[in-house]
C-alpha cells in the first residue's frame, strides 16, 4: 500500500469508529495522524500525535479477510491509544514513577478488557489481556502494574515478551518522550502541541458523552461509565451549594446598586393614589466575574476544573461571566457567554507566583462592577486581611486525597465564603 492509500484507510477507520462509538469523536479528532516505520504497530504521544506504522497497517488490511473487518481491527487500535490518554496514563505512571515498559503492559490490561461494539483486536497483532497474565479484568493499572512487579511468576511472562519484541506505545502512556515521535505527519508539520487544559477540556467531553449515552444505551463498558462519573460527578455536591452561594451572594450584590427612585411613575400607582410610590431604578442583570488561579502550582486538571466551574456559573444563571486569568498579576478579562465557548479557549495566561488578591482588585475595577466574585485557587495563596464591600466567594480546589489546605483566615472570612471542590 502506497502512504496515501495507508492514510485513507485510516481515515475512514477513525470516521467508522465515530459512527459507531460516536462518544469518543473529540478525543479521535484531536489526534494528529502520523505514519513511521519506528513503531510496531501503533502509539501515542502525551500531544496526541498518533502513530501507525504503515507496513502494519498493510498486514491488517491483507490478513482481515475484507475491508469491513480491517476497520474494525484498525478502529480497535484507534480506540486503545486515545483510552491511554483519556484514562491519565501518563500522569498515573509520573506520580507512580513506573518503569516506563511494565507500565506499558500494566496500562494494556486496564484498557483491553472493553469489549466496544464494531472494534475487534487486530488477528494479525496479538495484544495484551488479563487472561494471558491469569489475571481477573476490571483492575486499574496500578494493581496490574504491582502484580506484574512482584510476582515472580508474571516476570517471566514479562520477560518473554520484552524478547519477544514488546512494541513502546510512546509518551501518552508512560509519560517518557520517544525519538520517533518527531517523525512526519501527513501535514507535514511539527508536532502539534496541546496544553493541559485542553486535554482536560477533551477528556470532560468524552465523558459527558459516556454519560448520556449510558442512560439510553446497554453497550457502554462497567469501567467506562465509572470513568465518566467519576470525571464529572464528585462525591460531594458541591456544585450544588456553589450555586446557592452564588445566588445570595448575587442577590447581596444586586441589592447594593438598585434603589428607589421617582424618576419614572409606578405602574402601580393608581392603587395608591393620591400617594406616589417610587420605582425600582438600576440594572437587574446580574453580574458576575470570575477570578482563576493560573500560577505555576495550579496543574492543567486543575485548571480544567476551574473551567468548568466557571461554565456551571455560566449555565447555572444563563448569564454571561467574565473570566480573570490571574497568578502574581491579573491579565486580560475574557467574557464568556454560553457553553461553545469553553473550546474557544486553549491556553489561560500565568504559570508565575500567586498572588489572588491582585485578580480580586482587576474584578472590583470591571466597569460595570460585578455583583460578586468567585476567585478558583488551589488555596496556596496570600488572601485579603479583610473582607470587600462586594461579596467574594473562595472555591478552593483540591485533590481527594489532599492534606489540609490553606483557606482564608477566619475571621474575618466566614465558613459561607469558602467552598472546598474536590476532584
Amino acid at each position: 500500500m502506497t502512504p496515501t492509500e495507508v492514510f485513507n484507510l485510516l481515515r475512514f477507520a477513525r470516521a467508522y469508529i465515530v459512527q459507531e462509538l460516536p462518544w469518543f469523536a473529540p478525543a479521535l479528532f484531536r489526534c494528529r495522524l502520523c505514519l513511521t516505520g519506528a513503531v510496531p504497530v501503533a502509539a501515542i504521544s502525551v500531544n496526541m500525535d498518533i502513530f501507525f506504522n504503515p507496513q502494519a497497517v498493510a498486514v491488517i488490511n491483507s490478513t482481515a479477510g475484507s475491508k469491513e473487518a480491517a476497520l474494525r481491527q484498525l478502529a480497535f487500535l484507534w480506540v486503545h491509544e486515545i483510552s491511554h490518554i483519556l484514562r491519565e496514563h501518563a500522569e498515573r505512571a509520573t506520580e507512580f514513577n513506573a518503569e516506563p515498559q511494565l507500565w506499558n503492559i500494566a496500562a494494556d490490561l486496564e484498557i483491553n478488557d472493553s469489549r466496544w461494539q464494531g472494534t475487534q483486536a487486530p488477528v494479525a497483532f496479538k495484544g495484551i489481556f488479563p487472561k494471558n497474565f491469569n489475571l481477573p479484568e476490571g483492575q486499574i493499572v496500578e494493581w496490574y502494574y504491582r502484580q506484574l512487579l512482584n510476582n515472580a511468576t508474571l516476570q517471566q511472562k514479562v520477560i518473554q515478551l520484552f524478547e519477544q519484541g514488546l512494541q513502546d506505545e510512546g509518551s501518552g502512556i508512560h509519560g517518557h518522550p520517544r525519538e520517533w515521535e518527531l517523525g512526519e505527519s501527513e501535514t507535514q508539520e511539527q508536532p502539534q502541541e496541546l496544553s493541559e487544559l485542553e486535554i482536560q477540556v477533551m477528556r470532560r467531553s468524552v465523558a459527558e458523552e459516556i454519560e448520556k449515552a449510558a442512560k439510553t444505551q446497554s453497550n457502554i463498558p462497567a469501567g467506562w461509565e465509572r470513568w465518566a462519573e467519576a470525571v464529572l460527578k464528585p462525591q460531594i455536591n458541591w456544585r450544588l451549594i456553589l450555586k446557592k452561594r452564588m445566588s445570595v451572594a448575587i442577590a447581596q450584590g444586586l441589592g447594593m446598586r438598585l434603589n428607589y427612585s421617582f424618576a419614572r411613575p409606578s405602574r402601580r400607582q393608581a392603587q395608591y393614589l393620591p400617594i406616589l410610590p417610587p420605582t425600582l431604578s438600576g440594572n437587574m442583570e446580574p453580574r458576575v466575574a470570575c477570578v482563576i488561579d493560573t500560577s505555576g502550582s495550579m496543574s492543567g486538571k486543575y485548571i480544567a476544573q476551574a473551567l468548568a466551574e466557571v461554565f456551571a456559573v455560566l449555565e447555572a444563571f444563563r448569564i454571561p461571566v467574565t473570566l480573570i486569568p490571574c497568578d502574581a498579576e491579573a491579565y486580560k478579562p475574557i467574557t464568556v457567554a454560553n457553553s461553545a465557548d469553553r473550546f474557544t479557549i486553549k491556553q489561560l495566561q500565568g504559570g508565575g507566583g500567586t498572588d489572588m488578591v491582585a485578580g480580586i482588585t482587576a474584578a472590583l475595577a470591571l466597569q460595570p462592577p460585578p455583583d460578586t466574585v468567585l476567585v478558583l485557587t488551589d488555596g496556596y495563596t496570600d488572601y485579603p486581611p479583610i473582607p470587600y464591600k462586594i461579596p467574594v466567594i473562595f472555591g478552593i480546589i483540591k485533590g481527594t486525597y489532599a492534606s489540609k489546605t490553606p483557606e482564608p483566615p477566619m475571621p474575618p472570612w466566614t465558613k459561607g465564603s469558602v467552598l472546598a471542590i474536590v476532584l
